[in-house]
């Protein structure tokens, strides 16, 4: 449904910008065949365009509502009914407390659409049915002229003079001296001639299926008035006294029937004709020429699409549904819960775990959401909370922000007031969640959040969940009204929004013991090396000698394809996550997602032997910090099975640090201060 109304807007775009450029440059131009064509292309256009597309590697404006939050919305409603499985008692998986929902919201959109197309598509065929009706009543009488090759139908009365394909219908009842009628059957021949009832029934078709775009009423409209425009040329062409000529579309007025599939002689485009008739027939080529280079403009606007940065790590990792399933199932051989799984491609946050409600909490972790329900008593939801932690593992994702955020401005934004202003906003608004009271906490949620151009907060997401509220509680604080306000960040010398990073600590006097109480078919990662604590996401991330460059002609110097995996022609990324340690060295390399064919090796070794990093910062003090990069294998026809250096090419743009840009710098900078709470 959100690829269909994308669709739908930009076609309605495409052929509102496409009446413009007729409106602006061809309705007053005597280039009547120039305009005609014209306007029969471009309903094509309009819906050929957003269809096309035309992979480019610069940013470039775009009419696209993919990064609206409300396309991103509706997309994510539909996307969580891609389930990935369901696990846990039968008879509370399968049976449901409420009758099931027969139709959706599409579903009545698609019938009230379909409605209306039945209710004009029964008009438009009553209308030609009258036409029939026209006919077969005064087919005794009809006559076929040779010169011109159409039938003369009269109509005795019942509509006024008009042509449809070939056929002229003739009201005899008008009184007319033989010149006016000379003309007025010229006029319509003009229109059997260059066939204009096709273009109407053409259009005629369009505003069935499309009623509900306002461009192609309007079209039809101009459609219309050419058609007159180039029947009238052409009769002034052959008529001596083209005075005579506007004085008799003048006189005739409408008489009974007016169908719109026909091509009318007298219709309300009178004055048009007339001032049209009156123009000079000198051509500026300026406006003519102008319809070329803006249709080209509309074209690069709606069909070409930026290609995604290859220098760094978008989107989400391959997810191991195996794995999934094993540990679900092992989870709840000591957890009596339901858990359902949905995979989701619009997250919100990196991270999210709802409070419990109901004995029931979803929990969102990149590009998988996990409904957890029959949950009893507050011993099983520490339970739960444990099994999530190890669920963490199964996915990641690196949120995407909109081009006019700029993830290095040359001034970091700052609260109005200071940070003193900031924290005692803080303190006296945040809450601890009575869930987390109960369970007992301490440890941070992260959250991002972006300052606009205007120092206000907008966009708040998860990085790092904790659940029992306090997720919940941290994203209530920064929809706030009356949250302070920040100076925005600059970038050369201009305001510009920017993304930061907000720890926010929980802490309770009292705190359980977390006890692994079930099995796990992997072990956690750890949370601490050689005595230091291991951290996700610091301030300043760790660096690789001469950073990102620096990293890429290391991979490119020292990996080699492996043997075993040229020969089985094995192809794929390897994810390797690895510590570095306060002192920059790189430590427990460990497989995320592996190839086979000794290419997990291959990385393996790449990360010991690789030089020393410039280490995590926090606060500005060195620390330990969790990193994960993929390393892409593939062959290439032009690489022999025993080059040793076959990945040169291919891996300088595969390469990344989890958390590092493409340009190698550090993610945006966290906030100075963490704000504690004690119950």
């Amino acid at each position: 449904m959100a690829e269909i109304i994308n669709y739908i807007w930009q076609s309605s775009f495409c052929l509102l910008f496409l009446f413009g450029v007729y409106w602006c440059f061809l309705k007053d131009e005597r280039t009547f065949n120039l305009t005609r064509a014209f306007i029969l292309l471009a309903p094509a256009m309009a819906l050929l365009f957003p269809i096309i597309e035309i992979p480019v590697n610069f940013a470039k404006p775009s009419i696209s509502l993919e990064d609206t939050d409300f396309l991103k919305s509706l997309a994510s409603l539909q996307e969580q009914e891609e389930i990935v499985g369901t696990y846990g008692l039968p008879e509370f998986t399968v049976k449901s407390s409420r009758l099931p929902i027969l139709m959706e919201v599409t579903d009545y959109l698609l019938l009230g659409y379909m409605g209306i197309v039945l209710l004009l598509g029964t008009r438009l065929a009553w209308h030609v049915l009258q036409i029939n009706l026209i006919l077969r009543k005064g087919w005794y009488q009809t006559v076929y002229k040779l010169k011109g090759n159409y039938f003369l139908v009269p109509t005795f009365g019942l509509a006024p003079v008009f042509s449809f394909f070939d056929k002229l219908f003739w009201d005899e009842t008008q009184q007319l001296s033989e010149q006016e009628r000379e003309q007025i059957i010229q006029h319509e021949l003009e229109h059997i001639r260059q066939g204009h009832s096709w273009d109407v029934f053409y259009y005629q078709l369009l505003c069935v299926f499309f009623w509900f775009n306002p461009a192609i009423h309007l079209m039809r409209n101009a459609l219309v008035d050419t058609h007159e425009f180039l029947a009238d040329a052409n009769v002034l062409k052959k008529t001596a006294n083209k005075e005579s000529y506007r004085n008799l579309i003048v006189k005739i007025a409408f008489k009974g029937l007016d169908l719109p599939v026909g091509n009318y002689f007298i219709r309300s485009t009178t004055l048009k004709r007339i001032l049209m008739m009156k123009k000079s027939s000198k051509t500026n080529w300026f406006k003519l020429l102008m319809v070329f280079p803006l249709t080209a403009m509309l074209l690069v606007l709606v069909s070409m699409k930026t290609l995604p940065d290859p220098q760094f790590f978008k989107g989400y990792l391959p997810t191991n549904i195996s794995l999934i399933k094993q540990q679900i199932q092992a989870a709840h051989d000591s957890i009596q819960v339901t858990t359902k799984v949905k995979r989701i491609k619009s997250p919100v946050h990196h991270e999210y775990i709802s409070e419990m409600k109901g004995g029931k909490i979803i929990a969102q972790f990149g590009d998988l959401q996990y409904e957890i329900g029959e949950i009893s008593d507050n011993d099983e939801y520490r339970k739960v909370l444990h099994m999530l932690r190890m669920f963490k593992e199964n996915s990641s994702f690196k949120k995407a922000y909109s081009e006019d955020v700029v993830m290095e401005p040359d001034k970091r934004p700052a609260p109005e007031g200071g940070m003193d202003a900031w924290n005692s906003f803080l303190a006296q608004n945040l809450k601890m969640p009575p869930q987390a009271r109960e369970l007992g906490v301490d440890d941070v949620v992260y959250a991002h959040f972006i300052i606009d151009k205007a120092g206000k907060i907008t966009s708040p997401s998860i990085l790092r969940a904790l659940g029992m509220g306090l997720d919940d509680e941290v994203l209530r604080l920064l929809t706030l009204p009356k949250i302070p306000k920040w100076t925005p960040a600059e970038k050369d010398g201009q305001p510009v929004s920017t993304v930061m990073t907000v720890p926010v600590k929980f802490q309770t006097d009292h705190l359980a013991a977390a006890q692994p109480f079930f099995p796990v078919k992997s072990a956690p990662a750890p949370v601490v090396h050689n005595g230091n604590e291991i951290f996700d996401v610091v301030e300043r991330m760790p660096e690789p000698p001469g950073g990102m460059n620096g990293w890429n002609d290391y991979l490119i110097d020292n990996l080699t394809y492996p043997q075993a995996a040229k020969e089985a022609n094995i192809e794929g990324t390897v994810y390797v996550a690895f510590i570095v340690d306060k002192e920059g060295n790189l430590a427990n390399p460990e497989i995320v997602r592996g190839i086979g064919g000794s290419a997990d090796e291959e990385a393996i070794r790449l990360i010991n032997s690789s030089p020393k990093w410039t280490p995590g910062f926090q606060r500005e003090t060195p620390v330990t910090v969790r990193m994960r990069v993929p390393i892409r294998f593939k062959l290439t026809e032009t690489t022999p099975a025993s080059d040793n250096t076959g990945m040169k090419n291919q891996m300088l743009e595969q390469v990344t640090v989890k958390s590092y840009s493409a340009s190698n710098r550090p993610d945006p900078r966290f906030l100075p201060a963490q704000k504690q709470l004690r119950n």
